[in-house]
């Protein structure tokens, strides 16, 4: 039996460290005042396709329902959270929203990139100002530090900016397939990329020309005219907050979908592996569903990505095991139980012989096992096996709970 290509079983090891990744998400959400939901994980397909392009529409996983109904599988959080705001006029803005969730998206599997993942997601609407930005992006920073990506860095550009660069060069031969082009920097050489556009029929002159002004800096003088002063103001609020952040007009993203400032977060140690989250701001969204008014901006991670970047400090509470002679199984069972009320992660030994059962508790990774035995169960004491010194103390059953947090305590100190 197998699943499909590009799926995935999330092992109880890999799953740990997405519920750690999870908990980070969720902890940095409160702090940040984020409100989290969310959106159906079912949309009307007219509703998937909002987003825009070819490319999307290819990805949605699509079907009929059984009363005809054109539906797709959701391939990301910003679509039904802005259809969900949109809908609901009621809601006090400007507003931040979170979800972290599971989506569906045909792609090409590749490393990093599955058909079925987690993605985490902040949005924020009814504000764009660079504060309103910056704080997207610290809140960005902290994620990847928390779950473990040792030297994350942040690129910003603005659409508008390297858009009227370009036109500025190109004037009436100017097309969006430039920007396009531009985007393509990192996944081709620009040379394959010259030569893509020149089979399309553009100059090699021109479409080198256009290149180039990507890799500008904010005081090339091509750049310095068109330059918007929020993009500007935002790199000076993250460098005060000591968020890694530099202007790197390379970064276009979602052509059919951003309308000014973009940004996406690498890791240092690892640029080969692609951008670990991503964002900007997408006023046309809202747009398209009827709200003209409301304004846009938001930023969106892979976990899997996360994942293959991130050093996570596995540390997991320590496990207590109960061990028995089977004449006092149901007693060392409500032991177990009453271990678990006052907090401890215990588990109960499967194994008949006592032996056997110590094995099971080694293998699973034990730090002690409290043993329930005729001789000692009779005189109101239980016996203490430390692990890993393999040392054993008899404690009164009154004694117990204080005595595993005294040792356990010793060995986190």
């Amino acid at each position: 039996m197998r699943i499909p290509r590009g799926l995935r079983d999330y092992e109880p090891e890999l799953y740990d460290k997405l519920e750690k990744i999870r908990e980070n998400f969720v902890k940095l959400s409160k702090a940040y005042n984020v409100k989290l939901m969310e959106p159906s994980s079912l949309e009307f397909l007219e509703t998937l396709e909002a987003k825009g392009g070819e490319e999307i529409i290819n990805e949605i996983y699509a079907f009929k329902d059984k009363s005809g109904r054109d539906l797709g599988l959701r391939f990301d959080l910003t679509v039904g959270i802005t259809r969900y705001v949109c809908e609901r006029r009621d809601i006090p803005l400007p507003i931040k929203l979170g979800a972290f969730a599971s989506m569906w998206r045909y792609d090409e599997p590749q490393k990093g990139r599955y058909r079925w993942f987690y993605q985490w997601d902040l949005e924020v609407y009814g504000d764009k100002s660079p504060e309103s930005y910056a704080e997207v992006l610290s809140f960005t920073y902290r994620m990847l530090k928390d779950s473990g990506v040792k030297n994350p860095v942040i690129f910003i550009s603005d659409r508008r900016t390297i858009e009227d660069a370009v036109k500025e060069v190109a004037k009436e031969k100017y097309s969006t397939e430039f920007l396009r082009a531009i985007d393509k920097l990192g996944k081709k050489t620009q040379e394959e990329i010259i030569v893509e556009y020149e089979e399309k029929g553009y100059e090699r002159d021109l479409v080198n020309k256009v290149l180039k002004i990507s890799e500008a800096g904010e005081d090339s003088e091509n750049i310095k005219k068109h330059i918007r002063p929020e993009l500007l103001k935002l790199k000076d609020i993250l460098k005060s907050l000591n968020v890694p952040v530099d202007i790197n007009f390379r970064i276009v993203r979602g052509l059919d979908y951003y309308t000014d400032i973009v940004f996406e977060a690498y890791d240092k140690e690892s640029v080969d592996l692609g951008a670990i989250a991503g964002g900007g701001g997408y006023d046309s969204l809202p747009a398209l569903f009827g709200r003209n008014d409301l304004k846009a901006l938001g930023v969106a991670g892979g976990v899997d990505r996360l994942l293959l970047a991130s050093n996570l400090n596995q540390e997991t509470e320590p496990l207590i095991y109960v061990s028995y002679v089977a004449e006092l199984k149901t007693e060392a069972f409500k032991l177990s139980e009453k271990l678990r009320d006052e907090g401890f992660r215990s588990d109960f030994a499967r194994k008949n012989k006592l032996n056997d059962q110590l094995t099971e508790a080694e293998k699973n990774g034990a730090s002690l096992v409290v043993l329930v035995l005729p001789k000692e169960f009779a005189k109101g004491n239980y016996k203490i096996k430390l692990m890993e010194t393999r040392q054993e103390l008899e404690i009164k059953k009154e004694d117990l709970v204080n005595k595993i947090k005294e040792i356990l305590n010793k060995g986190n100190s």
